[in-house]
């Protein structure tokens, strides 16, 4: 039996409707063989706050060369009521100043909240919303602007995760903590089943419109209050907005609508055993940054200084007009000052303000586990218990 969701929390937001999806779209679709590490999920029952699904990766197979891992997927069961935290992750890579792929990273209040049908289990799970590739084609960011990928929201457990990302392909992962009740985390991991085990046949990505941190905001603004929501576009015009279109500034975003939790920022490093030069060390600047972004003058220092910058600047080139022109260019500077300073503010904050750990020691945290264990479970997710 399959429960198909049809509410699409996922495919609306504030400003926009549903994405439309034509016969030629689903005829596309149907004619391309997709890559098997990506298998969309369906709603198999659910029960009270259970929520059972189809496809829930667990892991990888490590035999071979990396890129040849087979996955490992198993019908799976999740007790919504035990979600007890949620983190707005990002995966940073090449070129990092402006890449990222986002996800969202649910951590459940013990090994019994997510039991797959083979004895599996995890105290985490992600939803990681991503451009589906045709088989033998890899992610490009120029690709994504046009009809190259579909879009699958992956289920898998935390396990899965921290195998493929600091085992599989080497990269850190940054986990911003949502300052959210508990209600409205067991109401998003919800809406996120339901997101994931939509039929999503005939719809593609696209990497300003519909992507991954797209999608994670839209679920994220399904439920928070009108005070808090992130728009996804403009009010003229209805172009996307950075803030929420580009990863890279998604903690700031956060932490502007006071949805992040007043701590420093994970950031998981990847194995060390596999990638020993790609590590992320926490240096003298962060420590230094860090400690002055929680000082009460932090945001009114910024926002000063920009406003002045942006004064000054604004004085010179309205000069160029004459007194009127003076007037306006100063006041516009000033105000364009101020928002480039507060927003800055924010972005250095959450750079910053970090603590810094192996894959295997936050993995061990979570679920009261030795560091062996964790890697032990990290290096075979689908191993029956922990």
């Amino acid at each position: 039996m399959s429960l198909r969701n049809t509410t699409q929390v996922s495919r609306s937001d504030r400003y926009r409707g549903k994405i439309k999806v034509t016969p030629q779209d689903i005829k596309d679709h149907l004619a391309i063989k997709w890559d098997p590490n990506q298998v969309p999920s369906e709603m198999v029952s659910k029960t009270g706050d259970k929520f059972t699904v189809s496809n829930f990766r667990w892991g990888f197979k490590e035999e071979g060369v990396a890129p040849s891992w087979k996955p490992q997927f198993a019908t799976t069961e999740i007790d919504t009521s035990k979600v007890k935290d949620v983190y707005l992750t990002l995966q940073p890579f090449a070129p990092e100043v402006v890449a990222a792929h986002g996800l969202l990273v649910f951590e459940m209040d013990g090994d019994q909240a997510i039991k797959g049908e083979n004895g599996e289990r995890d105290f985490g799970l992600a939803l990681s919303v991503e451009a589906r590739s045709p088989e033998g084609e890899g992610y490009n960011l120029l690709k994504g602007l046009k009809k190259t990928f579909g879009q699958v929201y992956q289920l898998g457990s935390l396990s899965d995760q921290m195998q493929k990302v600091g085992r599989k392909r080497g990269h850190k992962l940054v986990l911003h903590r949502l300052n959210v009740t508990d209600e409205q985390k067991k109401m998003l991991l919800q809406n996120s089943l339901d997101a994931a085990t939509e039929d999503r046949l005939g719809e593609w990505y696209h990497l300003l419109t519909n992507s991954c941190i797209t999608a994670d905001i839209d679920l994220i603004n399904s439920v928070v209050p009108d005070s808090q929501q992130m728009a996804r576009w403009s009010k003229i015009f209805k172009f996307s907005r950075p803030a929420t279109m580009l990863p890279v500034v998604a903690g700031a975003t956060l932490k502007k609508k006071g949805l992040l939790a007043d701590e420093p920022v994970r950031v998981i490093n990847p194995d060390p055993t596999i990638f020993p030069e790609i590590q992320h060390e926490k240096t003298g600047m962060h420590k230094t940054l860090g400690t002055m972004s929680r000082s009460w003058a932090w945001k009114p220092g910024f926002v000063l200084s920009g406003t002045g910058v942006g004064g000054a600047l604004g004085y010179a080139i309205g000069s160029q007009f004459g007194p009127i022109g003076q007037m306006v260019g100063t006041a516009a500077g000033a105000l364009t000052g101020a928002w480039a300073g507060d927003r800055t503010s924010d972005i250095i904050a959450v750079k910053t303000d970090i603590e810094v750990q192996s894959q295997s020691d936050w993995y061990a945290e979570l679920g009261g586990l030795t560091s062996e264990q964790a890697q032990a479970k990290i290096t075979n997710p689908a191993a029956n218990g922990l």
